[in-house]
C-alpha cells in the first residue's frame, strides 16, 4: 500500500489556524490582563465628575470614531487638565468608538495620593468587545483545526499525487511571474511611446520659437537698416 502524506490545504490550513490562535489569544490575554490591572488600580480610588474640554481624533488611524479625549476635574479645589485614559499597562484606548462632544460630563477615577492619575471605566468596556471577538475568533480557529483533524482523509494524498500537485503550483508560479513580467514589457513600451511622442512635441515647440525669436530679429534688423 502506497503511503499517504497530508497535502498543502492540510499545511495551509495548520498555518492559518496557528496565526489565529497567536493573533486572538494575544488579544484576549491583553484584554484579560488590563482588566485585572484596570480592578487593581481603581479599588483604592475615588470617583469625580469631570468635563470634556477638547477632542480629537487619531491621525493614526485615521477612523472618525476614534477620539483622543481631553478633560478637566478638580480635586480638592485643584484643577487637572489630561487625557482621559485608564493609567494601567494594558489599556484599550477611551475614545475607540466614542461620539463624545466638548461639554459633556463623566464620572472618572482619581488616585487621591495622586489625583493625576485616573481610570475610566469605557476602556475595560472596549477591552470587553475585543475580548468578545477574540474569543469568537479562538472559536473559529477551533472549529477548523477540529474539522480537519476528524476529517483527515479529505487532505490525504499519494506521493504522486503530491508531486502533481507541486508541480503544478510551479507552473502557475511561473505563469503569474511570465505574465507579471509580459505587463511590465508592455508598460515599458507604452511609457517609450508617450516619451516619444513628448520628445517630438517639445522639438516642435522648440522649433516653433526658434522661428519666432529669428522672425524678431530678422525684423528687427531690417529696421535698423531702413528696409
Amino acid at each position: 500500500m502506497e503511503k499517504l502524506r497530508y497535502n498543502r490545504t492540510f499545511k495551509r490550513g495548520i498555518i492559518v489556524v496557528l496565526i489565529l490562535f497567536l493573533l486572538f489569544g494575544s488579544i484576549l490575554t491583553y484584554s484579560i490582563v488590563g482588566k485585572i490591572q484596570y480592578d487593581s488600580l481603581i479599588s483604592n480610588m475615588k470617583t469625580v465628575e469631570a468635563t470634556i474640554v477638547d477632542i480629537d481624533l487619531d491621525v493614526r488611524v485615521r477612523a472618525p470614531d476614534v477620539q483622543i479625549i481631553y478633560v478637566s476635574y478638580k480635586v480638592d479645589g485643584t484643577a487637572f487638565s489630561r487625557e482621559l485614559e485608564t493609567d494601567t499597562t494594558f489599556s484599550f484606548a477611551a475614545g475607540v468608538g466614542a461620539h463624545y462632544s466638548v461639554g459633556d460630563k463623566v464620572d472618572i477615577f482619581y488616585d487621591p495620593q495622586n489625583p493625576e492619575v485616573i481610570a475610566f471605566s469605557r476602556s475595560v468596556g472596549v477591552g470587553y468587545f475585543y475580548m468578545g471577538v477574540s474569543l469568537i475568533g479562538l472559536a473559529l480557529g477551533l472549529f477548523v483545526l477540529i474539522y480537519m483533524l476528524k476529517h483527515p482523509r479529505e487532505y490525504l494524498v499519494t506521493q504522486d499525487e503530491y508531486d502533481k500537485e507541486k508541480e503544478a503550483l510551479k507552473r502557475s508560479k511561473a505563469a503569474r511571474k511570465k505574465r507579471k513580467k509580459a505587463r511590465k514589457k508592455q508598460k515599458r513600451k507604452k511609457n517609450a511611446k508617450v516619451r516619444r511622442i513628448i520628445k517630438i512635441v517639445l522639438i516642435v515647440l522648440a522649433s516653433l520659437v526658434g522661428a519666432f525669436v529669428l522672425f524678431l530679429l530678422l525684423g528687427a534688423l531690417l529696421m535698423a537698416f531702413g528696409y
